[in-house]
């Protein structure tokens, strides 16, 4: 085994070993203290950098982060437009996303949307699978994602990106995309402001039916940042805008035979709020944070577009309030230790709007001041004893619905060279404990206007706790490296969804808790330079998720998913790309009958350096045309999640104005 030869290596040279083909892809590496980023024990990180999102063009999160091995997307509602992450077989609720180091909300009724995070403001993305840290809450039990963001710069800088795509096949569902960066420092006070807008139009697969495959959709997202520095310390504020309006046309059934247009709308907008003290105190590094959040989420469901009302109309309203007290790198004795306490409370309000009629108006309060209060303190330790790297931690958390828990967490590297081989080591054992969202506890949501379904909450769900183990290793010799990662997770009272019998035509879905539910699998990637001016990379992801009660697999993960990636420096003005994913056939139902089949894309990307301030980028993207069935006017929903867009054609430019 691999990371057994590793573990009898030699001295290691240095603490941090980290694979690095060149600078955009992706990087795997052991301790990390950056600035608001992941602080976290010897496991295994895996970064994205802003180079790596603007060489394969993509313009939101959501797009990018696929490209890591265990990592997938899914479209958590089938025609509005969102897209939620995957790692390792844990879904949205159970994947912690933070923006700088801080926890955002789920930012609408369908989970945290990816893809309305902009790729303009990006400065990397950094990845931590499982439950491998005590530094993060219940909702990491799957996974975290820290996005971080570009910080003023000293020399004044105003950035334009303009793109648009436009399918082959059909004159409709242009895609366009506007990106602004600004950025300047004068004496101690720095400034960033961000916006990005992203639009898309519909279109159809079949003229013949009702229903339209691609919604139209108008996404934006702003940041204003300033900060400034005072003695050793630096004081931020930080504002984060996110909005977006989407719509797409179905049909829903007016009789037996005879089916009638179907608008449903969502439009959600997020408020974020982040005061912050961060720098040298006594022996450590202190940060305290201030935030507030808050998502108002309108979703017109079900709806005649014919008519001059809305027949219902739910309108949900999160707020987030939290405090963190962070306590880092303090030095004793040969020890780094990190301690910190979290204070915070999430409320939602839900109302629904009802007409059957014009005259007559139903108002129905269906979640009133519903408030979620938690109480979190960790402490994490790392020490070496030879070349053997060691952080053991524990995370108390009290609930006031569900008491208080205890996860411990230990983290094992090993680094050494052998000859002209490097390697990295490394085991995760962790608990975790994940209480209820108001989501999954209190919401109703009717998507009969999406697929004839409705989904509502259940108040007799019980807590998740897992158990996580993970081993891996990562050898690097000259200008290759390679790494395998498995993982195993056993979770008791998992949380999904689940069918319920209706006698009707309706289908009606709820959360249930799973009695025992294991994840695991093996990932794998290598790469390297092929040529001077070749690089590949070359990634594979096994993973399955069984219930054990039933021996079945969950629906809507996957079993096998692959990526290949070339890229070809021809000089120094011109650069070409090849991408191929695959994505395995999967269960869309947790009886095991409905299957959503494989499919694989191949994009070609090509750049052109015109001045060092101006950049020209093409691609033509999904050469296959893999593209979903059209979707019929049935009250049978057919869930096909291959993809919707099929061959593009997709230019951009990007300069530096100042």
């Amino acid at each position: 085994m691999l990371m057994l030869a590793g573990l009898f290596c030699g001295q290691l040279s240095a603490q941090n070993v980290s694979t690095q083909i060149d600078q955009e892809v992706i990087t795997i590496e052991g301790t990390r203290q950056a600035e608001n980023g992941l602080i976290d024990a010897p496991v295994k990180v895996e970064v994205l950098n802003g180079d790596y999102f603007e060489g394969q063009q993509y313009q939101d999160l959501s797009q990018g982060v696929q490209d890591i091995p265990g990592v997938s997307v899914a479209n958590t509602a089938r025609n509005a437009g969102s897209a939620s992450a995957l790692i390792q077989g844990f879904g949205e609720n159970s994947v912690l996303v933070m923006i700088d180091g801080v926890p955002v909300s789920q930012n609408s009724s369908f989970g945290f949307d990816l893809s309305q995070i902009s790729t303009s403001d990006i400065e990397k993305v950094e990845v931590i699978k499982g439950g491998a840290s005590a530094l993060y809450g219940s909702q990491a039990m799957g996974g975290v994602i820290n996005i971080l963001t570009k910080r003023p710069e000293k020399k004044t800088r105003l950035e334009l990106d303009l793109s648009s795509g436009q399918l082959t096949a059909q004159n409709e569902g242009q895609a366009r995309n506007l990106q602004l960066m600004s950025s300047t420092s004068f004496g101690k006070w720095g400034t960033k402001l961000t916006f990005s807008q992203r639009e898309q139009d519909a279109f159809d697969l079949d003229s013949q039916s009702i229903a339209q495959e691609g919604v139209d959709f108008k996404k934006r997202h702003g940041t204003f940042y300033i900060d400034r520095k005072i003695s050793q310390m630096r004081a931020f504020a930080n504002y984060i805008y996110l909005d977006g309006e989407t719509t797409s046309l179905t049909s829903r059934p007016y009789s037996s035979s005879a089916f009638g247009a179907a608008q449903n709308i969502t439009d959600t907008t997020t408020h974020n709020v982040k005061l912050g003290l961060e720098g040298k105190a006594g022996i450590g590094t202190l940060r305290a944070l201030l935030n507030y959040e808050r998502t108002d989420d309108d979703l017109t469901l079900n709806d005649n577009p014919q008519t001059a009302f809305r027949e219902t109309f739910k309108e949900t309203r999160f707020e987030a309030r939290r405090l963190d007290l962070i306590y880092k790198d303090m030095e004793l004795a040969g020890q780094k230790l990190t301690a910190g306490i979290l204070i915070k409370e999430d409320e939602v309000n839900q109302e629904t709007t009802t007409q059957a009629v014009e005259q007559i108006i139903v108002n129905t309060t269906d979640i009133d001041q519903k408030k979620i209060r938690s109480y979190e303190a960790y402490v994490q330790d790392t020490f070496f004893v030879n070349n053997f790297e060691f952080a053991p931690g524990v995370r108390y958390q009290y609930d006031d619905n569900f008491g208080s828990f205890a996860a411990p967490k230990v983290n094992i590297s090993h680094y050494g060279d052998w000859k002209d081989l490097s390697f990295k080591s490394w085991v995760t054992v962790g608990t975790g404990f994940r209480a209820p969202s108001v989501k999954e506890r209190f919401f109703t949501l009717d998507h009969t206007s999406v697929a004839n379904y409705v989904v509502v909450g259940n108040d007799q769900l019980l807590p998740e706790e897992s158990v996580s183990f993970q081993v891996g290793e990562e050898i690097k010799w000259g200008r290759t490296s390679l790494h395998a990662n498995f993982f195993l997770n056993q979770v008791s009272n998992l949380i999904d969804t689940v069918e319920r019998e209706t006698g009707t035509s309706s289908r009606l879905f709820t959360y249930d808790n799973f009695d025992e539910v294991i994840s695991r699998g093996v990932e794998v990637g290598i790469k390297t330079q092929l040529l001077e001016r070749v690089a590949a990379r070359v990634n594979y992801t096994y993973s399955e998720t069984i219930n054990q009660e039933t021996n079945l697999l969950l629906a809507n993960r996957p079993l096998h998913t692959g990526l290949v990636n070339i890229d070809y420096d021809v000089n120094d003005q011109w650069r070409l790309k090849a991408l191929s994913r695959f994505v395995g056939a999967k269960y869309v139902d947790n009886d095991n009958i409905d299957v959503s089949p494989a499919f694989t894309t191949l994009d070609l990307r090509a750049q052109y350096r015109l001045t060092p301030k101006i950049l020209l980028y093409s691609s033509l993207n999904n050469i296959l045309n893999e593209v979903r069935d059209p979707a019929p006017d049935s009250v049978v929903p057919i869930v096909d999640d291959r993809p919707i867009r099929g061959r593009e054609v997709f230019f951009g430019l990007k300069m530096e104005v100042l």
